[in-house]
């Protein structure tokens, strides 16, 4: 975030939907303590992305 590079999560509930607004009402319907996370996006420039998550295992 000190970056200020934009970030997305992914949860769950998000692959039983079909659209972006239904995407987004999922994720608010849950507290954020609550969500299942399943993944994280980072978008920026490529450096900066790079350094942030350099060492971060992949999903293979």
């Amino acid at each position: 975030m000190s970056r200020a590079l934009s970030c997305s999560v992914f949860t769950s509930d998000l692959f039983a939907t079909g659209n972006d607004r239904e995407n987004r009402a999922a994720v608010r319907a849950v507290p954020a303590d609550q969500r299942d996370v399943v993944g994280l996006a980072v978008y920026g420039p490529r450096n900066a992305v790079d350094k942030v998550v350099k060492g971060a295992r992949m999903h293979p």
